[in-house]
C-alpha cells in the first residue's frame, strides 16, 4: 500500500495520482472534498491543480483533444496545459488529477498527456461500483443530457450488443465504465503496480468509506479535512427522470447551454433530485449482471492491480433492486406530482433571476434599490440560517441527507 502523503516515496519521486473514473462512483463528491480542502491538502503537500470544479472538466476535454456539444476541441485549448504545469512544477510529494471521463483517453493521448506531467511517479486511479448500480445511474445521466431513450430499451442493447450499442450509448458505457477494459489501455503506459482499483462499498456503508479508500490509495490521511459536501449530483427518483426522459422529446431544439444550466443542473439536480423511489435494474436482468460482474473481477485479479476495498464490492446485490417499477409504463397522473415540483420549481427560479434582472437594471440607469419589508428579510434571514444550521446537523451526523 501507499506510503503517507508528506513522506514521498522510496526514490524521492514526486506521486501524480491521476483519477480517471469512471462515471457515477462518487468521483464528484471526491472531487469537491478534495476542492473544498485544497490549501490544507497544499500545506501537507498535496496539490489539487484547479482553481474550481468546472477547471477539472476543461481540462480532461483538452487532454483527450475532445470537443462537447457544440463546442470544438479547440474551445478548451490550454486548459490542460495550465493543469499540467501546475503538476510537474509542483513541489510537495504528491499530485491528484482528478476526473470521471479521463477514463475515455486514447492510447496516444495517455502517453501524451503523462509525458507533459513527467518527470513523476505516476499512478491511476479506478473507482468501480457494481454493474447493477451503474446501468441504471448511468441512463439516469443520459437522459439529463436530452436522450429519450427507455430503461428498458437502454439496458438490453448495452446487454445484448455491448461495445455495439446504439451510439452513444455501447462506448459511453462500456468504454468508461467497464475496469478491466479502460485500465487496459492506460497499462500500456502506467506499470501495473502503479494501477489501483478502489471499490465502492454497498449501500448503506459510512458515508466516508469512499474517501477514506480514495486516501489509503494516495497516502493522505483523511483525518485532518472537511469530508462533508453538500449533496453532489443527487439522482432523480423513478417518476422525476421519466418526466424529464418525455419532456426531452419537446426540447431537442433547445441549444447545450440553454439545456444544460436549466434542465440538466436546475431541474434534474436542484428541483427534482433526491426523491424516491430509487431506480432499479429491470426485471429478468440480474442473473446477467452478476455474471458479467464476477467476470470483470477475475479480470481484474488476473491483472494484478491494486485493489483498495474488496473486489466482492463489485457484485450486485438482488435485495437492493426488489420492487423494479418501470418508468415507461407510469401514466400522466403517476407523473403529476413530480410536473408540479417541476413547474413550481421553473416558476420560483423565473422569479429569483427576474427579480435579479430588474436589480442590475436599476443599478445600471441608477435608481436605488426599494426599500424591503421587514416580512421579506425575514423570510431571507430564514432560510439562510436555516440552510447554514441543516449543513452543520449533517456534519454531526444528526440530519440525514433526502
Amino acid at each position: 500500500m501507499t506510503d503517507q502523503a508528506g513522506a514521498g516515496t522510496a526514490s524521492g519521486a514526486k506521486r501524480i495520482y491521476f483519477h480517471i473514473g469512471a462515471p457515477k462512483t462518487g468521483t464528484t463528491y471526491l472531487q469537491h472534498v478534495l476542492l473544498q480542502n485544497k490549501q490544507k491538502l497544499a500545506e501537507a503537500g498535496v496539490l489539487y491543480p484547479y482553481d474550481d470544479h468546472g477547471q477539472s472538466f476543461r481540462s480532461m476535454q483538452d487532454f483527450r483533444k475532445v470537443g462537447w456539444g457544440t463546442q470544438r476541441a479547440s474551445a478548451f485549448k490550454g486548459e490542460w496545459r495550465t493543469v499540467a504545469d501546475r503538476a510537474r512544477d509542483w513541489t510537495g510529494s504528491t499530485v491528484v488529477i482528478s476526473n470521471e471521463l479521463l477514463g475515455g483517453a486514447t492510447p496516444e493521448r495517455i502517453a501524451s498527456g503523462l509525458a507533459d506531467v513527467g518527470p513523476a511517479d505516476i499512478h491511476v486511479i479506478f473507482s468501480a461500483r457494481d454493474f447493477a448500480r451503474q446501468l441504471v445511474s448511468d441512463w439516469q445521466e443520459h437522459i439529463k443530457h436530452k436522450h429519450q431513450v427507455t430503461l428498458e430499451t437502454f439496458v438490453d442493447d448495452l446487454i445484448e450488443l455491448g461495445l455495439d450499442a446504439p451510439k452513444p450509448f455501447g462506448e459511453l458505457f462500456w468504454g468508461m465504465h467497464d475496469a478491466a477494459y479502460v485500465l487496459r489501455r492506460w497499462s500500456v503506459s502506467v506499470p501495473t503496480e502503479n494501477i489501483h482499483v478502489v471499490t465502492l462499498p454497498p449501500p448503506g456503508a459510512p458515508r466516508d468509506t469512499l474517501w477514506r479508500r480514495f486516501c489509503r490509495t494516495t497516502g493522505i490521511d483523511p483525518a485532518p479535512y472537511d469530508a462533508v459536501t453538500e449533496s453532489s449530483n443527487p439522482s432523480m427518483g423513478v417518476a422525476e427522470t421519466e418526466l424529464v426522459r418525455r419532456m426531452n422529446a419537446d426540447v431537442q431544439g433547445m441549444p447545450p447551454e440553454n439545456y444544460d444550466p436549466l434542465v440538466r443542473i436546475q431541474l434534474a439536480e436542484h428541483i427534482l433530485g433526491g426523491q424516491p423511489p430509487k431506480l432499479v435494474l429491470p426485471t429478468g436482468r440480474m442473473d446477467w449482471v452478476t455474471e458479467r460482474s464476477r467476470r470483470l473481477i477475475e479480470e481484474l485479479r488476473v491483472a494484478g492491480y491494486d485493489v483498495v476495498g474488496d473486489l466482492e464490492d463489485l457484485v450486485p446485490r438482488p435485495e437492493d433492486h426488489e420492487g423494479y417499477v418501470s418508468p415507461t409504463e407510469l401514466t400522466d397522473a403517476d407523473l403529476g406530482p413530480a410536473a408540479v415540483r417541476a413547474a413550481s420549481g421553473l416558476l420560483q427560479l423565473a422569479g429569483r433571476q427576474r427579480r435579479q434582472l430588474v436589480d442590475w437594471q436599476n443599478r445600471a440607469d441608477g435608481i436605488p434599490p426599494p426599500k424591503r419589508s421587514a416580512r421579506e428579510v425575514g423570510v431571507d434571514a430564514y432560510w439562510s440560517v436555516r440552510g447554514r444550521v441543516g449543513k452543520v446537523l449533517r456534519r454531526l451526523g444528526l440530519l440525514k441527507r433526502p
